[in-house]
């Protein structure tokens, strides 16, 4: 990039040197070259909203520079002013209509600004695709039409513009891992397991691709196999979301709830607007009976984003349930004190039949004296007594 960056220079600079030469000083188009260098710098170092106002200039300058029209609006993006770039995408178009690149990002920023409406931007991309002028916008737009026929179920019609991607660009690992999705939903497991294994053949490192062999395996029914590709992804790439919450997910439905809520915390803090991670998230909690902790984590997520659906579905389930947990808790409290009075009550009847069935002291403690039997020799004393008597 360096090197093309030197090389406008340098074109700007012959620009002036023209214009100077000819006794006007140097000429609007060298000036807007050279403004048009120090804004892509900018863009390059993040400097973004400088590099409006450096555009801004260049198109006063040269009105039908179709390149600083396509650099403004990459810079809207990139501070989220989607509408503002969605017109700069369009002045470019308009003074270059077989610009290639300002129709794919035109495409990128419409699924940015209304990600459900899928025509709008299919269509900006088959445009980029018909004028084939540029191959890297070529294989990008492929691939991102390709996504939108997948997501509209049309496999067939997303693995033909695939193919023909490849054509272009035989090294692009994305079009390999766009595929494998495409067979995994079409459930042509042993076709998506290769093609992951092609994107990593061309690209090392590539975690997407890496974790989307583990899912791949997961649905082929080797589960030993996909904890060790998705371990595997982990301990490579620590800090890819994807992989964390694939592994989470992967957790609960095997039931490692406890290990499953670290692994979606993690993919959380990685990508905190990520709402699928929250959703599973609150459902590990919920499976361990944690409905504060559930509950704690469907609330932050609806403040990152209020309408997604399946967490207001999971909290209003999650309501349900613990509703039907302490219903079963006060049910299961009344029965044991019912039980426990039932049982003191058994207890004192235990006790009265006892002293009932227990005879009385004073029954014992009878007047036996004319029952006991005298011995020969108290008889004698007896009968001296009574002689005496007399």
């Amino acid at each position: 990039m360096k090197r093309l960056l030197t090389a406008a220079a340098i074109v700007a600079f012959s620009f002036s040197v023209l214009y100077a030469a000819a006794g006007g000083g140097p000429g609007k188009d060298a000036q807007a070259y050279k403004l048009y260098n120090e804004a892509y710098d900018m863009y390059l170092t993040h400097h973004y909203k400088d590099a409006v106002k450096a555009l801004k200039k260049v198109i006063k300058l040269k009105p039908d520079f179709s390149k600083a029209y396509n650099l403004a609006g990459l810079s809207y993006v990139a501070y989220k002013y989607v509408d503002h770039a969605i017109f700069m995408y369009k002045k470019a178009v308009h003074v270059n209509p077989r610009y290639a690149e300002a129709y794919y990002n035109k495409g990128v920023a419409w699924e940015m600004k209304k990600p459900e409406e899928l025509e709008q931007p299919a269509s900006l991309y088959r445009k980029a695709i018909e004028l084939d002028n540029d191959n890297v916008i070529f294989v990008r737009a492929s691939r991102k039409l390709g996504v939108i026929l997948r997501k509209q179920g049309r496999y067939d019609d997303s693995i033909a513009v695939l193919r023909e991607a490849l054509k272009k660009g035989k090294d692009a690992p994305e079009i390999y891992n766009e595929a494998g999705l495409v067979y995994i939903e079409s459930n042509h497991l042993d076709f998506a397991v290769e093609q992951f294994n092609k994107a990593l053949q061309y690209r090392h490192v590539y975690p997407e691709a890496s974790t989307n062999l583990g899912v791949a395996y997961l649905k082929q029914g080797h589960l030993a196999r996909a904890i060790a590709q998705l371990e595997d992804t982990i301990k490579k790439n620590p800090g890819f979301a994807g992989a964390h919450y694939t592994y989470g997910n992967l957790l609960i439905y095997n039931g490692f709830f406890e290990k499953a809520i670290a692994h979606l915390e993690t993919a959380i803090k990685l990508e905190p607007e990520t709402m699928e991670a929250h959703h599973s998230l609150g459902t590990a909690h919920t499976r361990l009976n944690q409905f504060e902790q559930a509950e704690d984590v469907y609330r932050e997520a609806l403040k990152i984003n209020k309408d997604y659906e399946p967490i207001k579905t999971a909290r209003q389930e999650l309501k349900a349930l613990r509703e039907e947990f302490r219903a079963h808790i006060v049910f299961a409290k009344k029965k044991t004190e019912e039980d426990e009075d039932e049982e003191e009550e058994y207890a004192d009847e235990e006790e009265e039949d006892q002293r009932e069935k227990k005879p009385k002291k004073a029954e014992f403690v009878e007047d036996v004296e004319g029952l006991r039997l005298i011995d020969k020799d108290e008889k004698k004393e007896d009968d001296e007594d009574e002689e005496y008597d007399d």
